[in-house]
């Protein structure tokens, strides 16, 4: 296993990479690659992969190394609903005792807005698998929120409105969020076209 303080960096940054869509679908991960570009051993590139192919970030087949793991329509579906399900589970936990001000993700991406939020939203069920559940679910899915405002338009004052909601623990919440799953669940087609 690689040292920490060479293994962190190194995930962290593949992760990221992952999740902003620097590789396309399916294409392969070369760890020797990547060790000469990240200035590391290959080891620690390694070991990421492996993390990432438990997070399903990555798939690993023998003989055929690592590749970006790829999004169908239907697992695009499941994994919305799946998400709506786990924010629904939060939100019946209740108010909760404290919550991070969302208003300083204002200035951030659209998809670092919308994880924000949900990471928010599970914190009120204060239950830690719940919350390290969603914002797995959200990492998979960050790929695909970056491209949710090509296909609507207006998805950034979506996600305002349901900050305020959230903010003012207004019992529209439920309704907004039902809404913003649904209709991604409707455009999952148009969603996936934009990711291939």
């Amino acid at each position: 296993m690689s040292p920490a303080h060479v293994l962190e960096p190194t995930l962290q940054r593949l992760k990221r990479m992952l999740m902003e869509g620097v590789w396309s679908p399916g294409e392969r991960l070369e760890a020797l690659r990547l060790a000469d570009e990240f200035g590391v051993s290959m080891t620690p590139v390694r070991d990421s992969l492996n993390q990432l192919v438990g997070a399903r970030l990555v798939d690993m087949k023998p003989g055929e190394g690592y590749r970006v793991t790829r999004i169908t329509e239907q697992s695009l579906r499941d994994m919305l609903d799946l998400n709506l399900a786990l924010l629904e589970t939060a939100l019946s936990a209740g108010a909760p005792a404290s919550q991070p001000a969302l208003a300083a993700t204002a200035g951030s991406a659209y998809a670092d807005r919308v994880a924000a939020l949900f990471d928010a939203i599970a914190l009120r069920a204060g239950n830690t698998v719940l919350t390290e559940t969603l914002k797995s679910l959200g990492e998979r899915m960050h790929v695909i929120r970056k491209l949710e405002p090509v296909v609507f338009p207006d998805a950034a004052h979506e996600i305002e409105v349901i900050e305020r909601l959230v903010e003012a623990e207004d019992p529209a919440l439920q309704s907004a969020i039902h809404n913003y799953h649904e209709q991604r669940r409707r455009n999952a087609s148009a969603l996936i076209g934009l990711l291939n």
